[in-house]
């Protein structure tokens, strides 16, 4: 007997969900969830792939930002009620890690000094 991952509980559990969701909700609510999740988690991969193309990933913190997007785009085109609330938890991790300006980088733009050109008309 090889001990395998089995992803049954997991169907279970998002079935058990989806139908509590519908129970309280209603099946259009619901159909509505899931559109608007798949169109987010779809969004999601676009820029993240915009990103990409444009190397913009400067550091490790944007990296780990730029991969927790791509894990909230899959689970939130998944259907389902837990996966969608897995995918905005690791949604909001991401925004998390929103980078800051480092301070050196911040004093260099206090430095800046205003000149007014004037023109010496003859």
């Amino acid at each position: 007997m090889s001990k395998s991952l089995s992803l049954m509980p997991l169907f279970l559990l998002e079935i058990a969900a989806s139908v509590l969701f519908i129970m309280a909700f209603g099946l259009g609510n619901f159909l509505i969830f899931i559109l608007m999740s798949v169109i987010f988690g779809v969004v999601l991969l676009v820029i993240f792939w915009n990103n990409m193309l444009e190397f913009q990933v400067r550091d490790f913190k944007s990296m780990l930002r730029q991969f927790s997007f791509v894990i909230a785009g899959f689970l939130l085109i998944f259907p389902g009620i837990l996966t969608s609330i897995f995918g905005l938890m690791v949604l909001i991790f991401g925004l998390v890690l929103k980078t800051k300006p480092r301070k050196s980088q911040k004093a260099n733009n206090e430095e800046i000094i205003d000149v007014e050109i004037i023109e010496d008309t003859k």
